[in-house]
């Protein structure tokens, strides 16, 4: 049936574009058709907080319309990526580590730093974690290129991603709904209400969400739990305008997410677990991961024009509460057994940001913006991992027996978490209009942060099974009676291992320059020139009770500072049928924050010392090069073909990272270095000289998308289309392993009103089923509490982690639209 279905689609995808080819227009067509009709559409952004086009915009600036997120169907945030090349949402097989990368930095969210990429929800700062969801009733997704900050409220190094919610119709009733089903056990129905309370004045749009899916589609051999991930949301808007100066906007929504899911392992296997090949999308836990998360934001959009002035606020308000269970035994070393990881977080944030800015007018030399922005969050997180495991966890002392392992006889290690960020700023630019068609702009903020966390290792109780020299009841010992004949239960208290505790005060200055000139109104070239900022964070985890300052460097990370050059250009073609855009740049980092490929480095907790091995968040001098373009061509009213690609290249400039040096004490190692081997080096961690890349994402990728209309009845339109995103070989994941090229290749078909009022559609994500490998790691054996116990047990899993491109997807949608819609 799936191949029947996916044969229909692809041979509807080529009839059409054979005949789309067919019909090429001669040159006297073209002049004949109206312009509106063979034209590109205009693509209206905010990019700098006022409506203006695409074209007139001197920066790089992708923008995802609600039209397109409906035509392909793109309904988690991850599936942006898509359409915006160069861009990289990820989310962990535990489905909370989740961040946007992009122009040639990765973020990792594990670093503890801010994000590299910024996030906002109708112009507000939110968490990443708030936008990488089932996204509805949205309006525009706006991706925004280099250094951010100046325009709003959050400094980013590498960009921004705006999300705006489609805002009440103050006018006409409306509304939609939409379903969508798909063989992936996907179930996605939303829809919107939309009613004017007193017409032209106060509206109200009530929008909701049930999202059920497979995630990954990754299951277990030893688990008859399929992995499903439900997201629930509801939504609530409010305008209020009550004449031409005066509008307000206020936001409410409400999201429940649950998941359950499975790490990806591929390998040989075991004489207990059999070989597992990327392609069978399988792990081998006995329990699936868990996530329950509930967020709850509002947001407040409120602006007056008065006098030929533009008076606005920005605020919004953030609670967020998680609570996960993630599993630590990835390779089944122990059977039977699963050994979690639990992490709660809570989170409060607040923002508020007010400008007052001059409304551009024909004739005005000189438009400014002057503003303060707040912000403050209060996070507090406990993690309680696996720590050592105790006589007694696996049958009576001297005895390995997974069957009777009791959890009682463990210490955990306790991580807890505290923190509050509060951000003042005050902010203001200057654009000068030296003449009709040159722009010469300028920006610039400056940022108090202070910042106090603090990081407290604790063991927590355990209990010990020991035998007692001498044979008397327990009780006479002072100690409880144990389960195994001959022993007792001798209670372990918890202990303070490290208390990490940072107050900061910085006060940074970005800013920003832009020049730019049209020479005429299809043809402008920009000049561009920004600064950023990111706090120092602390790293979680690491034990360092010797305070040895080569670890110590890497626990308080310094600020990271950055300066970006771009230069580019916007082209309209062919009366308005085409469109070409290019930029080219360069970003220099001062004490980049980025996180490391695994390495080892001596762990002392105050008892004892130990080799550990892990990634390190540490920072580096580093540049990034590259070049985005993006073209688009409508070829005749009924075929449009729009393509992009982005390139960056992102490397450490020459400086010293952590690393595994295998003769950093002067003695040739060639196995993993010993206790031994750091103290004779006098150090806890080596570092090396490096220019390696500071990004896990491939040099380049692109994108191509297209869509063929043509009416096959009355006032009903056909339609194919199709979207191809390319990614050639990339070795830059990990040092040992290297993805091969490979293309994802979506198409849909279908038919619709002419006046948009419904559409039914099939579609088919990843049609040829590529399944490419897209992250492999380490025997999952060798690491933390698995490692630290069962290391002399057992042998190898015969796994190793690892990640693919998701299955294919076949799927139907129908929607129905009426009023204001």
């Amino acid at each position: 049936m799936k191949s029947g279905i996916y044969a229909i689609l692809a041979g509807a995808s080529v009839l059409a574009m054979a005949s789309a080819a067919a019909a090429q227009p001669t040159a006297a067509d073209v002049a004949a058709a109206p312009a509106s009709e063979n034209m590109l559409g205009e693509v209206v952004v905010t990019a700098r907080r006022r409506s203006e086009s695409l074209q007139e915009v001197p920066q790089v600036v992708t923008a995802v319309t609600g039209d397109t997120l409906q035509k392909l169907n793109i309904q988690r945030f991850d599936d942006v990526q898509a359409v915006v090349p160069g861009l990289t949402l990820a989310s962990n097989a535990t489905g909370y580590q989740s961040g946007a990368s992009l122009r040639g930095v990765t973020f990792d969210v594990v670093s503890g730093a801010d994000p590299t990429v910024a996030m906002y929800l109708n112009d507000a700062p939110v968490e990443t974690n708030f936008l990488f969801q089932s996204m509805f009733d949205v309006g525009q997704i706006e991706v925004l290129r280099g250094p951010q900050g100046t325009t709003r409220g959050v400094a980013a190094p590498s960009g921004a991603i705006t999300l705006t919610t489609r805002k009440p119709n103050l006018s006409e009733i409306g509304g939609y709904g939409s379903v969508t089903v798909t063989d992936q056990h996907g179930r996605n129905v939303q829809g919107a209400i939309n009613v004017p309370i007193i017409r032209d004045t106060l509206a109200a749009r009530i929008a909701g969400l049930l999202d059920q899916d497979d995630f990954d589609g990754v299951g277990s051999i030893h688990s008859r739990i399929a992995p499903r991930q439900v997201t629930s949301a509801v939504r609530s808007s409010l305008s209020y305008e009550p004449n031409d100066a005066i509008n307000a906007n206020i936001v409410w929504q409400h999201l429940d997410k649950k998941l359950d899911s499975y790490n990806q392992v591929t390998g040989p296997g075991s004489a207990r677990n059999p070989p597992i090949s990327p392609s069978d999308r399988v792990g081998v836990q006995n329990v699936a991961n868990n996530l329950r998360q509930h967020l709850d934001v509002v947001t407040a959009q409120m602006d007056s024009r008065i006098f030929g002035q533009h008076l606005s606020y920005v605020g919004s308000y953030t609670k967020f509460k998680l609570s996960t269970r993630s599993a630590q035994d990835l390779g089944d070393v122990v059977p039977g057994v699963e050994i979690f990881q639990r992490n709660n977080t809570d989170s409060e944030r607040t923002s508020h940001e007010i400008r007052l800015a001059s409304d551009p007018a024909p004739g005005r030399f000189l438009d400014y913006t002057v503003g303060a922005y707040y912000f403050w969050s209060d996070t507090t997180g406990h993690v309680t991992q696996p720590g050592t495991f105790l006589p007694g966890a696996f049958g009576p002392p001297g005895t390995f027996d997974p069957a009777r392992f009791d959890a009682r006889y463990q210490v955990p290690t306790i991580i807890d978490i505290p923190g509050t960020i509060q951000e003042t700023s005050f902010f203001g630019s200057l654009t000068a209009h030296l003449g009709e068609n040159t722009e010469l702009s300028g920006g610039l903020r400056h940022i108090t942060s202070i910042t106090s966390n603090s990081t407290v290792l604790t063991t927590g109780t355990g209990t010990i099974a020991t035998r007692l020299p001498v044979p008397i009841p327990c009780a006479v010992a002072g100690l409880a009676a144990s389960p195994y004949p001959g022993f007792c239960d001798a209670s372990i208290p918890g202990s303070l291992i490290q208390n990490l505790r940072r107050r900061e005060t910085k006060r940074p200055t970005i800013y920003n320059i832009s020049l730019s000139h049209r020479f005429n109104n299809d043809f402008l070239v920009y000049a561009n020139h920004g600064t950023s900022w990111r706090r120092g964070p602390t790293q979680v985890g690491i034990f360092n009770a010797e305070n040895d300052p080569a670890l110590g460097s890497v626990i308080f990370l310094q600020p990271e500072t950055s300066r970006a050059y771009e230069i580019g250009f916007k082209s309209t073609l062919l009366d308005g049928r085409a469109r070409l855009n290019a930029a080219l740049f360069r970003q220099t980092f001062k004490n980049l924050i980025f996180r490391t490929a695994p390495v080892p480095y001596l762990s002392t907790n105050g008892s004892s010392a130990s080799v550990a091995t892990t990634n390190i968040t540490a920072n580096a001098d580093a540049v990034v090069e590259g070049f985005d373009i993006d073209a688009a061509f409508q070829v005749t009213p009924e075929w449009s073909i729009s393509a992009a690609l982005s390139y960056a290249d992102g490397r450490v400039d020459n400086d010293q990272i952590p690393c595994r040096d295998a003769n950093f004490d002067g003695v040739p190692d060639a196995g993993a270095p010993t206790v031994a081997n750091f103290r004779a080096a006098g150090t806890a961690l080596a570092f090396c000289q490096s220019s390696g890349s500071v990004s896990q994402n491939p040099l380049w990728n692109a994108t191509i998308e297209t869509e063929y209309v043509r009416p096959v009845g009355a006032n009903i339109d056909g339609f194919v289309r199709g979207l191809f995103t390319y990614y050639p070989e990339n070795n830059r994941q990990t040092p040992a392993f290297a993805i091969d090229s490979y293309g994802l290749l979506n198409l849909y078909a279908g038919v619709r009103s002419q006046d948009g009022g419904w559409e039914m559609s099939l579609f088919a994500r990843n049609a040829f089923n590529k399944n490419e490998v897209l992250d492999q790691g380490v025997d999952p054996l060798r690491t933390g509490a698995v490692e630290a116990f069962f290391g002399a047990q057992t042998g190898p899993s015969g796994y190793t982690t690892s990640r693919a491109t998701a299955q294919r997807e076949i799927g139907v949608n129908v929607r129905y639209a009426f009023g204001s819609r």
